[in-house]
């Protein structure tokens, strides 16, 4: 009788640690939830491929800070929890200027690091964004504020334009 009982109860203490072991494991294997209102939520690795990056002012590991690009996961997550305004460049890889435009895009987002968030949006393969937007060519710019269109730069009509005027609009539409 007694080694009867002493079996059941290494059984069921057995099944207990057997139990509480497994939602340990369970627990501390689930990813941490992100706060859909922290803007940084929608924000995945760093990456310079990605049809979406925000071009974040960040330290280079200890080397000093600068412009990163890190892809953004959710395009309205991000704006519409955004705290500062966002400026958006809409460009395409297959225009020949882009790379004098988006220098002056990363010295936008560096010198304005702290009043503006600055996105890149590849209208190649975001088809829906640039609809929504209603893009009809590249380079373009607009400011949202919480999510919302501000301002649109309207770089195709303007014919040509030089940084300084982009720089002048993007401090008006941050008012």
């Amino acid at each position: 009788m007694i080694g009867r009982k002493q079996r059941d109860h290494k059984r069921f203490a057995f099944l207990v640690i057997l139990i509480v072991s497994g939602l340990l494991l369970a627990s501390s294997c689930s990813e941490k939830k992100p706060d859909p209102d922290d803007y940084r939520s929608y924000l995945g690795d760093y990456s310079y491929d990605s049809s979406i990056s925000a071009m974040v002012y960040e330290d280079f590991d200890g080397e000093g800070y600068g412009i990163l690009y890190r892809e953004v996961l959710d395009f309205t997550g991000y704006v519409t929890h955004a705290p500062l305004p966002v400026l958006v460049f809409f460009f395409s890889p297959r225009l020949g200027d882009n790379a004098g435009t988006t220098a002056q895009v990363e010295q936008i987002a560096e010198d304005y690091h702290d009043e503006l968030i600055v996105i890149s949006v590849n209208v190649t393969k975001e088809a829906n964004i640039v609809r929504h937007y209603s893009v009809e060519g590249v380079p373009e710019f607009v400011i949202l504020k919480s999510g919302s269109l501000h301002d649109r730069f309207g770089s195709m009509s303007r014919g040509s334009w030089s940084p300084e005027e982009l720089s002048r609009w993007i401090e008006d539409g941050m008012r």
